[in-house]
Parts: C-alpha cells; structure tokens; sequence
C-alpha cells in the first residue's frame, strides 16, 4: 500500500515513516489521490507530490530515507536487545520524530481541513506512536474525504481489526471504489470473496514495475490476511518476502518489517 516519488507499538512505528513517498524513499504506497501503486499517477495527470511522512522537500535534513534507515535499525536493535542503550536512543528518536511529524501535519491539516492526505499520514504517525483512536479517527476521516482512494479503505481495515471492531467497514466502502482495478482483489481477500491465489494472479501485470508493486503490495496484504487466520507460519512467510523485495517507495516493506517483530520473528 501503502509510497512513491514524491505505512501499536514501538515497533510498528517503522511502518508509519516507511510508508510514504514514493519519490523520495517513502512507504506510503496509499496516500495520494489517483495512486493505483507506487510511482503511478492518474490519467489527470497531476503533478506527483512527495507523500514521506513529515518530509519537507525544501529540507534536504528532512530526507525520508533518513529516517527510514533510522526506523530500520530501531527494529534490529529492538531484537537483539531490548534494554540496550543504543536501541532506547533509536526509540527516543523514533518518538520525537513521530512527535515532529504529528505537529507538522497538524499545521498541514489547520491550513486546509480537507487535506485527506495530510490525515492519513498523520493517521499513520499516531498509529504508530501508540494512539490507535486518534489513528483511527485520521484514518477514517482520510477515506471520507477520498471515498474512492482504495488503500485509505484498506488501511481503515487493518486499524479496525487492531482494535476489535465488530464489523468492517469494506462492503460500504467499496461502493464508491472502482472494484475493477488494483488493488481490487485484496479487498475482495479481506471481504471473505477471494482466495489468495487470486490476489497473487490478479497482481500480474505487462509491465515489469507494476507488476513489481503489485507483488509487494500483495505479499504484504496476503500476510495481514494470513495473520487473521492465525497463520503465524504463513504470514511470516509473506512478511519476509515484502520485506525483502518492496523497494523504498512502497510503505509494505517497512511495514512487512515491523509486523515480523510483532510477530516475534527478527528480521
């Protein structure tokens, strides 16, 4: 899902930076209007936006591979040693980057409360910053202001799951999405329609780098649908290859990293 050129606990913080800026080095692959997959844009044309968390293309300092690289070690330390004193500075800094990021989109948001982009990735932020409510509350306010932008339903799903919701919001939600294109058929796997199979076949396309995203994206997908089975096996399988084949621009492989720690698997 979730970036291109332009993703609760401290783990899962690494999804949130890694997920978003397909341009730059993001992780997002689902935070812009019209974004089919990571470094694709809409037949409108609109100039492509960088969509890292909190990263200010006037601030070279601001750099989303930094703090993508930063995220990453955070969780290598965290399964070696979790008391160790270079992994409680990656924690420090993992918080107050969240933190930073949280208040810049803040401002983002009070400039323009329409801004679902804006509330996504701050969404995201907050998630994985340990606030699941107010993650929630961005989240779903992103997809209420793009119904049809198919990976903020998405997401809503998996925040939903997180915390016990009674029923998911994907069969209202796919009224106003165009259910013929990717990623299509992972919603159809989380809606109980489709069998990973399918999912796996539909993400086959002519083009070597759509096909790429689609992987990723699917492998990604599969393993969050495995671990709601409980196929602790099966989805670090699937964990393992997203986080080991989505390139930098796609929110999936951090996230695929982050949830093979909660899982209790190191990288």
């Amino acid at each position: 899902m979730f970036t291109s050129t332009s993703t609760a606990s401290s783990i899962a913080i690494v999804i949130g930076f890694l997920g978003a800026a397909c341009a730059a080095s993001a992780v997002l692959a689902a935070g812009q209007h019209g974004w089919d997959n990571c470094g694709t844009r809409d037949p409108a044309g609109e100039p492509m936006q960088d969509r890292a968390l909190g990263y200010d293309p006037r601030d070279p300092a601001s750099s989303p591979e930094r703090a993508v690289s930063g995220y990453i070690e955070m969780i290598r330390l965290e399964t070696k040693d979790s008391d160790a004193p270079l992994n409680r500075g990656a924690k420090n800094r993992a918080k107050s980057d969240l933190d930073q990021i949280i208040v810049y989109y803040n401002a983002a948001i009070k400039r323009d409360p329409k801004d679902d982009d804006a509330y996504f990735h701050r969404g995201l932020a907050n998630f994985y910053n340990g606030f699941l409510s107010l993650a929630l509350a961005d989240l779903s306010q992103a997809s209420k202001l793009d119904p049809g932008y198919a990976y903020y339903a998405l997401w809503v799903d998996i925040l939903d799951k997180r915390s016990n919701a009674a029923a998911s919001r994907l069969p209202q939600a796919i009224s106003q999405i165009d259910m013929t294109r990717w990623p299509a058929p992972v919603i159809r796997l989380f809606l109980g329609q489709a069998a990973p199979a399918a999912v796996l076949e539909a993400a086959d396309d002519p083009d070597a780098n759509t096909k790429r995203g689609h992987i990723c994206e699917a492998n990604f997908y599969l393993g969050e649908w495995a671990l709601r089975q409980g196929a602790k096996a099966d989805a670090e399988r699937l964990f393992r290859m997203a986080a080991a084949d989505c390139s930098g621009e796609f929110v999936e492989g951090p996230a695929a990293a982050a949830e093979l720690k909660t899982i209790g698997v190191s990288l």
